[in-house]
């Protein structure tokens, strides 16, 4: 089996959908590698244990323990999130490399 040659619009969509491909596999791999950082900021600066942080707009504070469970706890959100737009990229590029060349010109307007 020979691998199709894209052409035209096609090959824009083609790219399209690998750049999404590529982007949900970043957000993936970011809990693993940058987000696995166990350094815990408060905008910027660096938090030990004991440590407060006043939220953005007055609307309260957190600790350094809150922060580092909720750091901790949008790892696997992030992951998953990675994952289904990989997957999403997977089906549209799968999707538009099954197509017939020509077949979007047969289609009536």
């Amino acid at each position: 089996m020979s691998t199709p040659v894209v052409r035209g619009p096609r090959r824009r969509a083609v790219l399209a959908h690998a750049v999404v491909v590529l982007l949900g596999l970043l957000v993936l791999l970011y809990p693993f590698t940058v987000g696995a950082s166990p350094s815990v900021t408060c905008r910027g600066t660096a938090m030990r244990p004991g440590d407060v942080c006043a939220k953005a707009g007055d609307s309260g504070t957190q600790t350094y323990e809150q922060r580092a469970a909720d750091v901790r706890n949008a790892r696997p959100v992030i992951a998953v999130g990675g994952l289904l737009l990989t997957g999403f990229g997977v089906v549209l590029l799968a999707g538009e490399l099954r197509r017939r060349p020509g077949a979007a010109a047969e289609q009536p307007r």
